[in-house]
């Protein structure tokens, strides 16, 4: 309404004008009126242009008066411009503040979020602890009250004790008697025991080499004749005067059974002993058990068993010996590690030919201590043993053999 009053007001004013300017014209072209010393005829024209001049100015000056956006638009036009650029640099620096309040929100949302899963598993894990702590208060409860059912029972177990004492110490007596005669009887045994011991712990009785992968049957049947050499064996070992007791040998039933399996289901071999069980004292039966050794070849014949050089002064006798006894020694170590069973009693695993020994020391008296002494495996040697051994001494490029 406002914008068409306002048109309403320019129109008439503007035709008020040029009917005022119309009116002028006219009566200064009649009366041939004339202006700055014009001719009537430019003085008309000169009217007309200041009519509409009029016009124009009283149309601006009108819609500046009433209008306060015309007047921006004619005077503030620049400042305008001016506002509307800082305008726009302002609602861009907005928009990436904008932008970036985004992102802070969204990492702020996420943080909300994982906060809340972490208060949620703190909730989860107060509830697991109020209930843990109303089970320790149950149990503290329950500890209570057996606390005072101990204390009752502690009194009555006190007045019990009393009396236990009192019978301690008459059993003290009689257990000291019984053990000076216990100490006495003991003595008598062991004496009894070491007196005639006819066989060791662990002593091999027999021993042989089991084939594997046959029927629990057949094994059963080379176990048993195991047992069988063990006592003819004792029977030797005996004498005639061995009754037919002591040439029994007893072996469980449950070994002979498990042995036989083990043999069977086995991939290689078998070494088997048959081994006494502790001290035999004669005239006890003997209690034997069955062990089992994974048979394999462990020295091929000729095989380099061990070597060790030599400096030692041969006018000293003992020094020779235990050269020569220290270097046999260590063969044995090397032997049972690498598998091949020792002697229980002795610890020994080969053997040597004593004529052979003096002949290598005879060498390193030749060689006068300054030799190398090498030891080779005479034949092949397993694990059940025993280990031969063929010596060579070595000294100043001469070879001596045996």
């Amino acid at each position: 309404m406002y914008g068409l009053f306002l048109i309403v007001v320019l129109v008439i004013v503007g035709g008020a004008i040029a009917f005022i300017g119309d009116r002028l014209g006219s009566r200064v072209g009649k009366k041939k009126l004339t202006i700055f010393g014009l001719r009537p005829r430019h003085t008309s024209i000169l009217v007309t242009i200041l009519t509409g001049i009029s016009i124009t100015t009283m149309t601006l000056a009108v819609m500046a008066t009433v209008s306060e956006n015309v007047r921006t638009a004619l005077f503030g036009m620049e400042q305008l411009r001016h506002n509307m650029g800082e305008m726009e640099n302002r609602l861009a620096y907005a928009s990436q503040e904008l932008e970036k309040a985004k992102g802070e929100q969204a990492k702020t949302d996420e943080t909300l979020l994982k906060t809340r899963s972490d208060l949620e598993q703190l909730m989860d894990q107060r509830r697991e602890l109020e209930q843990r702590a109303d089970e320790l208060q149950r149990g503290n409860d329950a500890l209570e009250a057996a606390k005072a059912e101990l204390m009752t029972e502690n009194s009555s177990l006190t007045l019990l004790n009393q009396d236990l004492e009192e019978d301690n110490a008459k059993l003290a007596g009689t257990n000291r008697q019984l053990e000076e005669r216990n100490d006495s009887l003991t003595a008598g045994i062991q004496i009894m025991r070491e007196g005639d011991i006819a066989f060791r712990a662990g002593e091999v009785l027999s021993s042989g080499v089991v084939q594997c992968g046959r029927t629990q049957e057949e094994t059963m049947k080379d176990l048993r004749a195991l047992t069988d050499i063990a006592r003819e064996n004792i029977a030797a070992r005996l004498g005639d005067k061995a009754s037919e007791q002591e040439k029994q040998i007893w072996v469980l039933e449950s070994d002979y059974e498990y042995a036989s399996k083990v043999i069977s289901e086995s991939k290689v071999d078998m070494v088997v002993r048959v081994a006494s069980i502790g001290n035999l004292v004669r005239g006890e039966d003997v209690r034997t058990v069955l062990q089992l050794y994974r048979n394999k070849r462990v020295f091929n014949d000729g095989e380099l068993i061990a070597t060790k050089a030599v400096h030692i002064n041969v006018n000293k006798e003992n020094e020779l010996n235990e050269a020569m006894t220290g270097f046999l020694r260590n063969i044995n170590l090397l032997a049972t590690q690498r598998g091949v069973l020792a002697d229980p009693i002795s610890g020994n695993v080969g053997t040597v030919e004593g004529e052979e020994i003096y002949d290598a020391i005879d060498a390193l008296r030749t060689a006068r201590g300054n030799a190398t002494i090498y030891a080779y495996a005479k034949g092949t040697c397993d694990v059940l043993g025993p280990l031969r051994i063929k010596l060579k001494i070595i000294a100043s490029g001469v070879v001596g053999a045996f």
